[in-house]
């Protein structure tokens, strides 16, 4: 009977293994720290592992608020560059960078363009997180939308939090807004293109 089991055991883990054979796992650990501007606290970014096959991707991430004050997430198209015809979908998802040259008209010049591809989110993020409050989950998408010979990043979307001492004409504190990306970059697996 043990051998039984052991035998069953053994095949279990071996389909397991073949089952996932085609992903590439990227263990990441990435643990990022962003401060306020305001000086009262910081948000901390976390990406663990980022699963990839050929026709999907998979992060496990999570993100903290170390601060006394509530702060807004949320995820939306957003236009960096008010002067170009160009957005992107500033939420959970993969993230890169271009640069288009001579976006200003004078030579030599140019401007950084972030792209997505947006991401499935489970469990539903958040749309503010409390002081010290955390949420973790997993950000998924297709690797159709993807270019495969960027840098990429886990996007994470908009930040807002209060500005001390800055107030609008009703006597509210004005709020700032930072996109969140990670610094960390991957590339998708060659083997995979």
């Amino acid at each position: 009977m043990k051998r039984l089991l052991a035998a069953l055991a053994a095949a279990g883990i071996a389909l397991t293994g073949a089952a996932g054979a085609d992903a590439t796992v990227i263990e990441a650990h990435w643990s990022e720290r962003l401060d306020y501007a305001n000086r009262d606290g910081f948000v901390r970014l976390y990406v663990s592992k980022i699963q990839i096959t050929r026709t999907a991707w998979k992060a496990w991430v999570g993100l903290t608020n170390n601060s006394k004050m509530v702060v807004g997430l949320s995820a939306r198209l957003d236009r960096p560059a008010p002067a170009l015809p160009f957005v992107y979908w500033a939420g959970p998802g993969v993230w890169w960078s271009t640069y288009e040259s001579q976006t200003n008209g004078f030579e030599g010049t140019g401007t950084a363009l972030t792209h997505s591809a947006r991401a499935q989110v489970k469990p539903a993020y958040p749309m503010s997180l409390g002081p010290h409050k955390s949420w973790f989950g997993t950000f998924r998408g297709a690797t159709a939308k993807v270019p495969k010979d960027r840098l990429l990043r886990i996007g994470f979307g908009t930040l807002d939090y209060p500005q001390r001492g800055v107030f609008d004409l009703q006597g509210r504190p004005l709020r700032r807004e930072v996109v969140l990306s990670t610094t960390h970059q991957f590339r998708l697996p060659r083997r995979l293109a």
